[in-house]
């Protein structure tokens, strides 16, 4: 508490000595600033402020020479291109393992070596800590271009009315799907034509393992969850609790159907062989395993049709098969956890807010962001249309490649196209659109509860999540005897008294926005 308090005294006063603009058609205000910008393009002798961002990718982590690289573009496109004087940016790219951990230790310091920048993982958990700082202010300025691109989207970065975090804008809506070595599933003569869904799949798989006893058809199980999900309209609010269909009364999300069916069918499957044998204790990604071969299949969700997947994988994996996909399950529309935020101890906040609007508006800097530098990790052709590989460089050898993070950070409805689609990132702008277009809009869209009153209820229940949670959705242990266990300890460690304030938070949500 002392942390948010400090936070919030900290962005009062920047605001009283900062007013802040960009340089271009990115421009949201005028006057001066302490950093040296001036809203009339003209500079004081001021030495910029260095705004650093951390982001985190789902790929190997670029060395620091390809990053220095990406970083040094980025602020001569900001100085040369924008003629942005007040700022330049420090670029760290961080594994999303080490993310999840490293982050909030260091905003939770306070020290010299935490971001100003960061991708917010726990809205309510890290505004509540004071480790983000409120946007408020910045919404109608530095801000106001990105909140009117994404529109109603911004209400999953609110938290007690106060914008806190800038949520992603990409298609959050994924069509789920069993990606396959397409020769391999040929060879056997199974038909997928009629697999539709995870218990269809089963039977699929059954048949699969018949054929081929030392294959494995899964990589791991940790998302039957979400698919289940989708197919019973639970929607998840604020990670331990959820409402089913159109009602608005939360329910612990652990003892829902969605969940009792998911831990039971990664089980099930763990049991018959069809996924790692390894489980939880794997630290490879699901597409790494999958794209080695060491699985002949696995699940994940994008934003792309069926062809498309399977064209990425067939042109992405190691060791030369074809693949192909289809369609398990999609998405409802659920409030987005993912977004950027501004650090408490960032000094130059309106500059990190100059920033974040640029990832959102300025596809060039979002591009080098996630494809790299021009020369280094990909080149134009003679009309400057399409992207391809330097010679003897591809996806897996390039210095600089954040492409798996597309989705995470931003405007991800954007991109370099490439010669022959050599760099499909699982997305597509328009498929994206229509998915969410078409979604189930679950009654409690936008509503994030505030844990300031259950923290410590809060920090019980993530214990014990963090306990049982990851090896129950792998299909690691027997539910029938750890389940349980997993409920009783959530009751002891206060999930009814969480349930019971986010209830009352809903109720006056549903009031003030019906």
């Amino acid at each position: 508490m002392k942390k948010k308090i400090l936070a919030l005294v900290l962005t009062m006063a920047l605001a009283l000595t900062m007013i802040a603009g960009c340089g271009k058609e990115t421009s949201n205000g005028g006057g001066t600033s302490t950093n040296g910008k001036s809203g009339s393009g003209t500079t004081t002798t001021a030495e910029p402020s260095v705004i650093t961002l951390d982001m985190s990718t789902l790929f190997i982590v670029p060395s620091l020479e390809a990053t220095q690289k990406v970083e040094d573009v980025i602020n001569d496109y900001l100085k040369n291109t924008l003629h942005e004087e007040g700022y330049k940016i420090h670029l760290k790219i961080t594994s999303i393992g080490d993310y999840l951990q490293k982050i909030p230790m260091e905003l939770a310091s306070g020290g010299d070596e935490a971001p100003d920048i960061v991708q917010v993982f726990s809205l309510s958990d890290w505004a509540n800590q004071g480790y983000i700082i409120p946007l408020d202010e910045y919404e109608g300025t530095e801000l106001k271009p990105t909140l009117d691109l994404i529109g109603n989207i911004v209400g999953s970065g609110k938290l007690s009315g106060h914008l806190y975090m800038v949520p992603r804008y990409f298609g959050t809506v994924l069509d789920w799907k069993f990606i396959y070595d397409k020769n391999i599933v040929d060879e056997s003569g199974v038909d997928l034509s009629k697999v539709k869904d995870l218990d269809t799949l089963g039977d699929a798989l059954a048949q699969l393992k018949a054929k081929y006893p030392d294959e494995r058809f899964l990589v791991y199980c940790d998302q039957f969850n979400m698919l289940y999900n989708s197919y019973t309209k639970t929607s998840q609010v604020g990670t331990y609790t959820a409402t089913v269909g159109e009602n608005t009364k939360l329910i612990n999300y652990y003892e829902s159907d969605a969940y009792k069916n998911a831990i039971y069918k990664a089980y099930e499957f763990r049991q018959k062989g069809y996924a790692d044998p390894e489980g939880s204790a794997n630290t490879l990604s699901h597409d790494a395993v999958v794209m080695s071969g060491s699985s002949k299949g696995v699940i994940m969700g994008h934003s792309a049709d069926v062809d498309a997947i399977a064209q990425m994988f067939t042109e992405q994996n190691t060791y030369g098969a074809e693949y192909g996909a289809i369609s398990i399950g999609i998405d409802n529309l659920a409030t987005d956890t993912l977004g950027i935020g501004i650090s408490h101890s960032c000094k130059d906040p309106a500059a990190a807010a100059r920033f974040i609007n640029l990832l959102y508006t300025d596809e060039f800097i979002w591009d080098t962001l996630i494809y790299g530098a021009e020369g280094q990790d990909y080149e134009w052709n003679e009309d400057h249309t399409k992207a391809h590989y330097p010679d003897g460089l591809d996806f897996n050898s390039i210095p600089y490649n954040c492409l798996y993070s597309c989705g995470m950070i931003g405007n991800g409805f954007q991109g370099i196209e490439f010669e022959g689609n050599s760099a499909n990132s699982g997305s597509d702008n328009e498929y994206g659109k229509e998915l969410m277009a078409k979604a189930w809009c679950p009654p409690l869209y936008g509503f994030t509860p505030s844990t300031i009153n259950v923290m410590n209820e809060v920090t019980a229940v993530s214990n014990v999540v963090e306990q049982y949670n990851k090896v129950l959705t792998y299909g690691d242990v027997n539910p029938d005897v750890e389940y349980p266990k997993f409920l009783a300890a959530l009751k002891d460690a206060g999930i009814d008294k969480i349930i019971e304030d986010y209830q009352k938070q809903a109720d006056e949500w549903v009031a003030a926005n019906k």
